[in-house]
């Protein structure tokens, strides 16, 4: 799993038998594929990163309710997260999180702050030397997309002193909270998926070289993605750089999630990595094995795959290998390439 340093995903909620969290691929309405903290009354928790490893960073809550809902429009994981929550009584709010030991930073901040009993119940979202104001949160949603207003708030906020203060409170009867994610900017890209025998096997045991895709009939190394340039949405200046492939078409495309972790499943000659909703930001020829995207007139990466500040997005290259190799498909991919996008 490719990990960001001080960006984390909570799950807030005492039932993890009948609400376990999410897997590490569900991303979110952040798109923060990685590891989900369980974080149960008291709500005092040591978190984990997008890897899985132990953080330094800690929460706290001052209120320590908790309340589960049987019935409920949603299924699957977005059940499994959102139906679960801290109650947060109308008497004695508002209420508080603190999160205490991150880096200094640039942070989007992620509140899910949606009613389980879909009854249009309101909490108020606000977040202390926030750029972005205090937020209701509440509606009547029926899943199968989070719509910021309905299920959640965000915020943009820097982080000084290492502490971020969170307030919620009912407007409409008692509130709720059912869990968080944050987002540090500017954390940089981080290469993942490789075909080189460290995760998922390539399908005729055609391995590559290390940090790089399963080994195509011209290229034993296997296909590469990297990028350069700036991953900022107002100041876009990436370019996604495939290497090591024929010379053929390569289509390069953007996921909002990861397929089986991070750890890519086999798809032709070699290994998927980008999944969710798939992008395709366009489709280059190989010249010496190498192309990019964007060329010419080709829109931005950010702009053409509409992503915004906060966003965390995978890329990937499906390159086409004609030649008699592996399997009977002919084609094969590149490793996975995972961006946190900036302001």
């Amino acid at each position: 799993m490719p990990a960001f340093a001080q960006s984390f995903n909570v799950d807030v909620g005492d039932n993890t038998v009948l609400y376990p969290v999410p897997p590490n691929a569900y991303a979110g309405a952040a798109g923060q594929p990685g590891r989900w903290a369980a974080s149960i009354h008291p709500y005092s928790t040591s978190l984990l990163n997008l890897d899985g490893s132990p953080s330094s960073v800690t929460t706290t809550s001052t209120s320590s309710s908790s309340y589960s809902h049987f019935p409920s429009p949603l299924t699957g994981d977005d059940r499994a997260f959102m139906v679960d929550i801290q109650d947060l009584p109308l008497i004695g709010g508002p209420w508080s999180w603190t999160f205490s030991g991150l880096a200094d930073a640039t942070y989007v901040l992620t509140t899910y702050a949606w009613a389980p009993e879909n009854n249009g119940s309101t909490t108020r979202v606000t977040v202390p030397g926030s750029t972005s104001p205090a937020q209701d949160v509440g509606g009547f949603w029926s899943g199968g997309a989070f719509v910021l207003g309905t299920t959640h708030a965000r915020h943009d906020v820097v982080v000084v002193g290492g502490t971020l203060f969170v307030q919620v409170e009912g407007l409409s009867g008692n509130g709720s909270l059912n869990g968080f994610q944050l987002v540090r900017l500017g954390a940089g890209p981080s290469l993942f998926c490789f075909g080189d025998g460290t995760g998922t096997p390539c399908p005729c045991a055609n391995s590559g070289a290390s940090g790089r895709g399963c080994a195509s009939s011209v290229n034993a190394a296997g296909g590469r993605v990297v990028m350069t340039g700036n991953p900022s949405v107002g100041a876009d200046t990436v370019s996604l750089v495939g290497d090591g492939m024929p010379n053929a078409s390569a289509l390069y495309f953007q996921g909002t999630s990861l397929h089986n972790g991070g750890l890519g499943v086999v798809f032709g000659d070699g290994l998927r990595c980008a999944g969710g909703t798939i992008t395709r930001l366009g489709t280059k020829t190989n010249v010496a094995g190498v192309s990019s995207y964007p060329t010419g007139g080709d829109l931005s990466v950010s702009v053409r795959g509409n992503v915004a500040a906060g966003d965390v997005r995978n890329y990937q290259v499906w390159y086409r290998n004609a030649a008699t190799f592996c399997t009977a498909s002919t084609f094969n991919l590149t490793n996975g390439l995972q961006i946190p996008w900036g302001i």
